[in-house]
């Protein structure tokens, strides 16, 4: 599934799609920062960055992965709260 591309950079776990307006997920990348979500329990953001970088063959700096882990926890909670105002109405 493509996405609309919205700013210069391109997120870890996406590349270019072949329109350049675009961006395509790469799987190996988004499981890897699943799993990643997890190890920030118990791990520091640089020891999980340094991890997901050899674990995915592409370079993240612990602030990054910082920023991204925060942009989709705010989104999975503005989905919901969308969600259950939907089931309300």
């Amino acid at each position: 599934k493509v996405i609309k591309r919205k700013a210069r950079t391109i997120p870890f776990g996406y590349k270019l799609a072949k329109d350049t307006k675009y961006i395509e997920p790469i799987e190996l990348e988004l499981q890897a920062l699943e799993e990643a979500k997890n190890f920030l329990k118990t791990c520091s953001y640089r020891e999980v960055a340094i991890w997901l970088t050899k674990k995915a063959g592409r370079y993240i700096s612990y602030v990054g992965l910082r920023k991204r882990v925060k942009r989709d926890s705010t989104a999975k909670a503005k989905e919901e709260s969308q969600n259950q105002s939907q089931a309300i109405s």
